[in-house]
């Protein structure tokens, strides 16, 4: 045979199988839209204009990988039902005097075919769909300006290389099971799978204690530093228990369910213990799938949604002052990233911003202005000090704020009375310090005088992500010696703190703002000033950019949960239709089988759905952690947006259910 026969051979079998390849097909096309597009963004020279702009090409490029990763994965296992499909004929072939070396030639056109129409059509549609997309990125980022569109040939060759080698794993894999095979294997390949499968009580054992420990890593989470780690922890943990429960924790369950006589041999029980049992078997993976997309769809929807839609939350909580200064850390100082700063340096600097303000007859609103030596410190109960150098903040440390009595009375108009040996500590937690005694290190030991001052007037209650204490010492002597102490050094300079609150417009709040960070920077200081008004943009891109790649990675998780449905709906079709012709020989009518069918089918399939809400849900607390990171304060309205996207993803779910059900019992009947 020449090659041009194959081509129509392969050709022919493309159209004969179209209602098993068309899905497919039109998968491979929306996985290169997204692809491409993804790509082309990730490479284009208009987000060079926007603020931000490293942040935003960071996470374009990082949807790339997202989405590279998860066309090579869902792509291949969606070619895995076609296989199983395609085995009979196949094997019908060989039969028939057709040699396997003929059947890889098929194959060749076949998968050339599919891969040039997918990457083809892809492509096209994604030049044509990639200008409104970027013009809902430039919404959602809310920038003002003309960018033009221009077509990317290394976005192009990305997407023609990924997929290639996508198509040619496929090819080989196909390959490698007609090869592999007997005719009469391929011929009897649909059903596998038909004996009762065993109980493995090891795989149920391993997936309960990975979801346990999953479950408790997210319901453990406390603090937002600790939630990152946690987070993608519980998620590696919560996958393997997932798919090990659905596929030996079910068969163990079923098979309990079975050994109880009593329960089992009743004719609503018998027929659908049994119809589960071997379902179980031969759909576990595929329904572990479907329950982790259905979760990634969830959690992906509803925190980058929140996000967007809270931006004003965000934004006042990111910026709780309309100009913040902050100079000279005292860590920088120690490690040797900056100068010692001095009271007499910052009583300058303050005195210029205080002259430049009654200049321009601007009254504030509002005024923190503090002075303080500040470290990293581990923090146990009544216990601060180092076992190990600190550079960082992580979980269990908390900065320290030295301050001296007379500062404390400076900012707040109120006496302290502290004698020698007592402290004054404030924490940003809401209860108040609980302990009577305070320790530094090894050596030092405070009596902590409670106050009922409150504590809003030291701490900043919003922009929570590390827990902090300010401490208010006698004097300066008590103070250095506390901090000695606790880090084994001396402070190397002072830290400072200025945050007000302008009565004007937005325009005042700029201009000030501009001045204001002239003068600390003429004054040689190491620090910066922040601005909320000139900050705004540039949260609005990031976050519009974080939401845009939400919505592409939502879709994309659906449209991978969607087309498995599909192809185990069919699958499942053909296999029952024999069982179906069986139950009614064996004297059971057609209502009672289509009963009992519908009865296994609906139980199947929303099982995945219930699982997932269910981790969406454990995992409300690691991820409501994560929000804070993200400057999200108000734990509520994230509570409002993960229910209406459960109650939204049902509902599409639904939808889907009752438009592949209807493939199903037309296959069936």
């Amino acid at each position: 045979m020449n090659s041009l026969l194959y081509a129509k051979l392969a050709k022919t079998n493309l159209s004969k199988n179209r209602q098993n390849i068309l899905p497919y097909w039109l998968s491979c096309i929306g996985t290169v839209i997204m692809f491409y597009i993804m790509s082309t963004l990730s490479l284009s020279e208009g987000l060079k204009k926007m603020m931000g702009e490293a942040t935003i090409q960071i996470v374009m490029q990082f949807g790339v990988y997202i989405i590279g990763l998860f066309a090579v994965i869902f792509l291949i296992y969606s070619n895995s039902f076609l296989a199983k499909r395609r085995k009979k004929e196949f094997g019908l072939f060989q039969i028939l005097g057709m040699e396997k070396k003929h059947l890889a030639k098929i194959l060749f056109f076949e998968s050339l075919y599919l891969w040039i129409l997918s990457v083809g059509g892809g492509i096209l549609l994604g030049i044509l769909c990639y200008k409104l997309l970027f013009l809902v990125l430039l919404k959602l980022t809310r920038f003002q300006g003309t960018i033009h569109f221009t077509f990317h040939w290394k976005a192009a060759g990305n997407t023609v290389v990924l997929f290639a080698v996508i198509f040619l794993i496929n090819y080989l894999k196909s390959l490698h099971q007609i090869h592999a095979a007997q005719p009469i294997e391929l011929l009897h390949g649909e059903q596998e799978g038909e004996r009762e499968p065993k109980t493995k009580l090891l795989t149920a054992w391993i997936g309960l204690i990975c979801l346990g420990l999953g479950y408790y890593m997210a319901l453990t989470c406390q603090k937002p530093m600790e939630a990152l780690g946690k987070f993608f922890g519980a998620v590696l943990l919560v996958m393997a228990g997932t798919y090990c429960l659905f596929s030996a924790g079910s068969i163990a369950l079923l098979k309990l369910l079975k050994s109880n006589k009593r329960y089992y041999y009743q004719t609503r029980h018998f027929t659908s213990i049994s119809g589960m049992l071997y379902r179980m078997k031969q759909n576990a993976m595929g329904l572990a799938n479907i329950c982790i997309l259905s979760n990634g769809v969830l959690l992906v929807i509803s925190t980058t949604s929140c996000l967007w839609f809270g931006m004003q939350e965000i934004i006042q909580t990111r910026f709780p002052h309309q100009i913040a200064v902050e100079v000279n850390d005292t860590l920088m100082s120690a490690n040797g990233d900056g100068t010692a700063l001095t009271k007499e340096e910052i009583s300058s600097v303050r005195e210029q911003i205080n002259n430049y303000l009654e200049e321009q007859q601007v009254s504030k609103r509002f005024e923190r202005d503090a002075t303080y030596w500040l470290a990293v410190a581990e923090n146990k109960e009544n216990w601060v000090g180092l076992t190990q150098e600190l550079k960082g903040f992580e979980d269990g440390r908390s900065m320290i704020e030295f301050m001296e009595a007379s500062e404390y009375e400076r900012m707040t108009g109120k006496s302290t009375d502290l004698k020698p040996g007592q402290v004054l500590v404030f924490t940003r937690k809401e209860e108040p310090y609980k302990y009577d005694t305070i320790q530094f290190g090894d050596t030092i030991s405070c009596e902590v005088k409670h106050t009922e001052n409150t504590q809003e007037d030291m701490v900043e209650t919003t922009n929570v992500m590390y827990d902090t204490r300010i401490i208010v010492f006698a004097d300066e002597e008590e103070a250095q010696a506390a901090y000695v102490a606790m880090t084994g050094r001396t402070p190397a300079g002072y830290s400072w703190k200025y945050q007000i609150d302008l009565i004007g417009d937005t325009k005042l709040e700029t201009r000030i703002g501009q001045e204001i960070e002239k003068l600390v920077n003429q004054a040689q200081c190491d620090g910066y000033v922040e601005v909320r008004e000139n900050n705004k943009a540039s949260l609005y891109q990031m976050y519009g950019s974080i939401m845009f790649l939400g919505i592409f990675v939502g879709t994309l998780f659906l449209m991978g949960a969607v087309m498995i449905i599909y192809y185990k709906q069919i699958s499942e079709g053909f296999d029952d239709r024999k069982r179906f012709q069986i139950m009614q020989k064996v004297g059971m009518s057609r209502q009672e089988v289509r009963q009992t069918i519908r009865s296994q089918v609906v139980t199947v399939f929303f099982l995945p759905l219930v699982v997932a809400i269910l981790h969406t849900v454990v995992a409300f607390p690691v991820t409501r952690q994560l929000m804070t990171m993200m400057n999200f304060p108000d734990s509520g309205i994230f509570l409002v947006a993960t229910a209406v996207t459960i109650v939204a993803f049902a509902i599409v779910y639904l939808i889907v259910y009752t438009i592949t059900a209807k493939a199903y019992y037309k296959i069936v009947e």
